[in-house]
């Protein structure tokens, strides 16, 4: 990635409780067009990273209040800011205790005051090329490669947070398990590539009806998962009938071959704070009536729902 990928796109947080070195930071990362804002003490420090998420933060050691070290642990303690990196910038020097310090705290490096601007910039090019190279890593990680939707592993946690959130708020909870009915057949009769176009237009179709606030991924093999969270069971099971017609109304068309294809839904809706459901508990009352669904001829949508 060249460093011009860098410019115009990412945004540094200057932390320092001095004007001239806040004005001598900017004027360096400026003229090489980076976003600059700045925080005149630790606790602004903090308040500006949590609201604006800045892919860098420069940050000052001795200032009043807080000091750098401390605002550096309180930001890598807080899920919200724990992924952005954090260079020091400190007339303390680079000493072995310093260095250590810092790590500790969760730095990424240390740059001594008074600063060369060629150091600076060279410094923050390599840092901001790694988080965005982590930053790919992370997506990839968390998608399905086949669909380009989220992957299971990437469900299982927002299922976790999802319950966490509906718990504080008294929210419902609903959970779709989606299932491409008779897929064996189609690999069969049509062959795995048409398969795995079935799997990609359904993977399409299901994100482009769920509601923004929903979450869809790729369970495993021909399976979804749908989240949605502050939804009551009726609400729920209007959206997996869209789901169900969309898909049912769709002509699946591959390298000349066509086929008609539906889905199996079932539905759970949960309320987690009276019920303490986990999130195994739900996917598999999910799964459950997602099995009822195929027992009783496919092409179905069949929920339940906690009776408390």
């Amino acid at each position: 990635m060249s460093s011009s990928a860098n410019k115009k796109t990412s945004k540094i947080l200057v932390v320092d409780d001095q004007e001239d070195n806040r004005d001598l930071v900017e004027a360096v990362l400026e003229d090489n067009d980076y976003t600059i804002i700045m925080a005149k003490d630790g606790d602004e420090g903090i308040a500006v990273a949590q609201k604006e998420d800045p892919d860098l933060i420069l940050l000052d050691v001795q200032m009043p209040g807080i000091d750098g070290f401390e605002v550096c642990e309180r930001l890598k303690a807080d899920p919200a800011t724990e992924h952005i990196p954090i260079i020091f910038v400190t007339a303390l020097g680079s000493s072995e205790a310093n260095v250590v310090k810092g790590l500790k705290a969760g730095a990424y490096d240390f740059i001594s005051k008074p600063f060369n601007g060629g150091e600076l910039l060279a410094r923050v090019s390599v840092m901001l090329k790694i988080r965005q190279r982590e930053e790919v890593a992370k997506e990839e990680s968390n998608t399905d490669v086949l669909t380009s939707i989220y992957n299971r592993r990437f469900m299982e946690r927002r299922l976790s947070e999802e319950l966490t959130r509906c718990v504080g708020d008294n929210q419902r909870l609903v959970c779709l398990f989606i299932d491409i009915d008779h897929f064996k057949s189609i690999n069969d009769t049509f062959g795995h590539p048409f398969g795995d176009y079935v799997i990609k237009e359904v993977a399409r179709l299901l994100c482009e009806t769920v509601r923004g606030c929903d979450t869809v991924a790729r369970w495993g093999g021909e399976e979804f998962l749908a989240l949605l969270p502050g939804t009551e069971t009726k609400d729920g099971i209007a959206v997996a009938e869209r789901i169900r017609l969309a898909i049912e109304k769709q002509t699946f068309s591959f390298e000349g071959k066509k086929a008609k294809v539906t889905v199996s839904t079932g539905l759970y809706g949960s309320r987690p704070k009276t019920t303490g459901e986990t999130s195994e508990e739900i996917i598999r009352k999910a799964d459950e009536a997602l099995y009822k669904a195929k027992h009783e001829g496919r092409n179905l949508v069949v929920a339940s729902e906690a009776k408390h």
